[in-house]
């Protein structure tokens, strides 16, 4: 048969599926259906051979569409077995069934007794040859999802009937993630006693007597994906926090041991050392600060007092004396010859990675010398700067803070800044010590000890809106932003706005809404967040920003957003 038979055949199968097929001609039914899944591997590989790119990316949807059906098809499939009692087959069927010549003609034969399997999940899981927890656990999902079972054999709506419209009716989202969430919320529920003729709807709900699965079901409606898992793991997690009495452990480091030649800590890191640690950790990862660049080598910093992100990308100018032409630039706001706290200063040594003065140099064996991955051994000093892993560069952040150089002298490392956000109503009288509550920069929430210790030992300044209420506005006598400034709009953004972003606040930059160049001004009002990578993605233009309501909103590309309708992150002010 030719292509063009071929395709001509398949419109015709498309115009007959439109209408009722016949219930009885099962076995041609399913015969077609083989027929079906046999041309669909054959034009796969068919479509795997053209080289182009368009055909790449639609065969890949394709295929994600085909995967998501198939998902759940599987529960449909979990609920038919269960319905028609197909685990109570006798052997002779199975058999018949396997070898493709069953005669549905006839009814089927079931054991009246004692039959192979016990229920369905363990029929699926032999059946299909799945593990056996995976067998049960589709029969679970479909329960929750598709329809339950009584005991005359009969089926009612599903558990999570709302969670059950999304699951079936919304082919854009993504079957997996429907179910997880289905599987989580059934864990705040009693047991469904369906089966013995009681069953039972969802009852869990949070402090406000809102039912979660109705707000489960209002997340998993959020377009944006990143966005839409982000809330719905913050609202899970603080169902399983509210329902659940965890014990808290002793904060600190434990010897957990040695692993080849490296040894195993456990670290506990609690209260407001939490966000210390965040921070110390973030400007290790930022490679526009000196703090990052010496963390990522294993030298030291020439001391970075971070605080509230980079200038806009580019616009550091030319490099500064003392610095390389291929170092990222640095905002002179990070810059700080300030030594650290006494708790950052280092015993006398060397700094991890580096060779002490008065130690000769050791011997490095040659590559591949025994070593399954030599590099792991070498000097990180070495590397390049971006080849140092993440852990790696963090692990020597902390060691930089802990030790002192050979010289003696004391090292500017980096020194962790705590932002809180506290509203002015809770300030108003400080004598309820035990109703403040806080904030972080990082999404941390403060109790009422960690919120008055901080306010003890930092100053307090407060970011007023409003319309009249905003005198940041430098005009353009100057193009960067103030520090002033990055606090008001990091407080009003509470990070990057693109939507679904979960950068730290110690990689935001902050961009002129109306670009510098093309006559914007310096102001609060014209300043947004964005971290690094979406900043270059608007200076590129492959995302749009617009400004609604005197707000920045982003533009996603037509091909994640067909509406074209303006957003902004709502991550971070859910934190």
């Amino acid at each position: 048969m030719s292509i063009h038979q071929l395709v001509a055949a398949s419109q015709t199968l498309r115009e007959a599926l439109t209408g009722s097929l016949p219930r009885a001609a099962a076995q041609m039914l399913l015969e077609l259906m083989a027929s079906c899944c046999a041309l669909l591997v054959k034009l796969s590989v068919s479509l795997r051979e053209i080289d182009d790119p368009r055909v790449a990316a639609a065969h890949a949807r394709l295929v994600e569409t085909i995967y998501r059906y198939t998902l759940r098809e599987q529960l449909h499939s979990a609920i038919h077995l269960e319905s028609t009692g197909a685990h109570l087959l006798e052997d002779e069927e199975l058999v018949a069934v396997a070898e493709s010549r069953s005669s549905f003609a006839v009814g089927a034969r079931q054991h009246s007794g004692r039959a192979h399997y016990q229920n369905t999940g363990e029929f699926l899981a032999t059946w299909l040859g799945l593990n056996s927890h995976e067998g049960q656990n589709r029969v679970r999902d479909a329960h929750l999802l598709i329809a339950r079972r009584l005991m005359d054999g009969s089926t009612i709506a599903p558990r999570m009937n709302q969670l059950a419209t999304l699951y079936t009716q919304a082919p854009a989202l993504d079957p997996r993630l429907v179910a997880r969430v289905a599987r989580a919320l059934d864990k705040f529920e009693p047991a469904d006693t369906c089966f013995q003729g009681q069953p039972l709807e969802p009852t869990a709900s949070n402090e406000q007597g809102q039912l979660l699965e109705h707000l489960a079901a209002e997340l998993l409606q959020e377009p944006d994906r990143a966005t839409r898992e982000s809330k719905l793991a913050a609202l899970l997690a603080t169902q399983r926090k509210a329902r659940k009495k965890t014990r808290n452990p002793e904060p600190g480091i434990y010897p957990r041991g040695t692993v080849g030649d490296c040894d195993k800590y456990e670290l506990y890191v609690g209260g407001t050392q939490r966000e210390e640690f965040r921070s110390t950790l973030a400007q290790a990862d930022n490679p526009r600060t000196n703090a990052g660049k010496a963390a990522r080598s294993g030298e030291s910093s020439d001391g970075v007092d971070m605080d509230y992100g980079a200038e806009e990308s580019g616009s550091q100018g030319e490099a500064q004396p003392g610095q390389n032409a291929g170092d990222p630039a640095v905002d002179e706001l990070f810059s700080s010859k300030e030594p650290p706290p006494p708790w950052a200063r280092e015993d006398r040594g060397t700094f991890f990675g580096q060779q002490s003065a008065e130690e000769p140099e050791a011997e490095k064996p040659a590559h591949g010398a025994g070593e399954a991955n030599p590099s792991r051994n070498l000097d990180s000093s070495l590397l390049g700067d971006g080849e140092v892993p993440v852990a790696q560069r963090r692990l020597n952040a902390l060691m930089a803070a802990l030790r002192r150089r050979s010289t003696g002298k004391a090292a500017n490392g980096i020194t962790p800044k705590i932002g809180m956000l506290i509203q002015l109503s809770d300030l108003q009288d400080l004598r309820e010590a035990s109703k403040l509550r806080a904030t972080t920069e990082h999404g941390l929430n403060l109790d009422s000890v960690d919120t008055a210790q901080l306010i003890c030992q930092g100053e307090i300044y407060r970011v007023v809106f409003g319309p009249d209420g905003q005198p940041l506005d430098v005009g353009r006598k100057e193009r960067f932003f103030t520090d002033a400034m990055k606090r008001a709009i990091f407080a009003r953004d509470r990070g990057c706005i693109v939507p679904g972003c979960t950068a730290p606040p110690e990689m935001i930059e902050y961009h002129h809404d109306n670009w510098w160049e093309r006559g914007g001004c310096t102001s609060v009002r014209n300043g947004s967040c964005l971290c690094r990578r979406h900043h270059h993605a608007i200076h590129a233009g492959l995302i749009g920003l617009v400004t609604v309501g005197g707000l920045a909103h982003i533009m996603l590309p037509k091909h994640l957003d067909p509406l074209q309708i303006p957003r902004r992150n709502s991550v971070p002010v859910a934190a």
